[in-house]
C-alpha cells in the first residue's frame, strides 16, 4: 500500500523546506478534454493503468458536445451518438465519462467557461489533471488548456466563486501528448508504457 501513497511535494516560500502534498486514497484523477474521443486517444492507457493499479477514482469530461466531428451526420445524431460513445469508453475503465453541452469547434476560453471549469474541480477535488496543451493546432484544445491553466491556481482562491468551498492545494496538472512542433514541441517529463493497455484503448475507441 505504500505504493499508492504516493506524495507530491511544493515548497513553501516562507520557509524554502519542502511540503509533503498526500494524495487521496484512492488517488482521484480528472480528465479535461475538448472532444468526446480526446481521452482515450490521448490518455486511455494511462487511465487503464491507474484504475486497475491505483483503484484511482476517474472522471473524464469533454467540454463540448462533439457535434461538428462528421461532415455528414447531422449535429444532433451526432451528440447522441457521441454521448453514447464517452458513456460505453467509461464504462470500459469503470469511470464516469461525461459530455458538455459546449458547441463543438466553438469553444472559447471565457470568463463563464472557466467558472464552470473551476466548479468541476472544486467539486470532483483531483489529485492529478489531465488535459491539453495551451499550443495545439486545434482551437478548442487551445481553449481547454487555457481553461484549466487559468482554473489551476483560481481553485484555491476563497473569493473567487465563494459559494463553492475552495481547494486547499490545486492539484498536479498534466499535458496530454501531441505532435504540435510549432511554436513550442511537446517535451515529456514523464513517459508511461501502456503497450499492455492497447486492447483497453481500442475499445475505449
Amino acid at each position: 500500500n505504500d505504493k499508492k501513497r504516493e506524495s507530491f511535494r511544493l515548497f513553501d516560500s516562507r520557509k524554502i523546506k519542502p511540503v509533503p502534498i498526500a494524495m487521496s486514497d484512492p488517488p482521484r484523477i480528472l480528465l479535461l478534454g475538448a472532444h468526446p474521443d480526446d481521452a482515450e486517444y490521448h490518455a486511455g492507457g494511462l487511465l487503464t493503468r491507474y484504475r486497475k493499479e491505483l483503484d484511482a477514482t476517474v472522471k473524464l469530461i469533454s467540454l463540448t458536445d462533439g457535434a461538428a466531428g462528421h461532415h455528414e451526420r447531422s449535429s444532433e445524431e451526432l451528440k447522441t451518438l457521441r454521448q453514447q460513445e464517452s458513456a460505453n469508453a467509461g464504462k470500459v475503465i469503470g469511470a464516469e465519462y461525461v459530455n458538455w453541452d459546449l458547441p463543438d469547434a466553438h469553444l472559447e476560453a471565457t470568463i463563464e467557461n472557466r467558472d464552470r471549469v473551476i466548479r468541476e474541480m472544486r467539486a470532483f477535488r483531483p489529485d492529478l489533471v489531465l488535459t491539453h496543451r495551451p499550443c495545439d493546432y486545434h482551437p478548442d484544445h487551445r481553449a481547454v488548456g487555457q481553461l484549466t491553466q487559468d482554473a489551476s491556481y483560481l481553485v484555491t482562491v476563497p473569493k473567487v466563486l465563494p459559494e463553492v468551498p475552495p481547494l486547499f492545494d490545486d492539484p498536479v496538472i498534466l499535458y496530454m501528448g501531441d505532435l504540435f512542433t510549432r511554436p513550442s514541441p511537446f517535451r515529456p517529463d514523464l513517459v508511461l508504457d501502456v503497450g499492455e493497455q492497447l486492447d483497453s484503448i481500442v475499445n475505449m475507441l
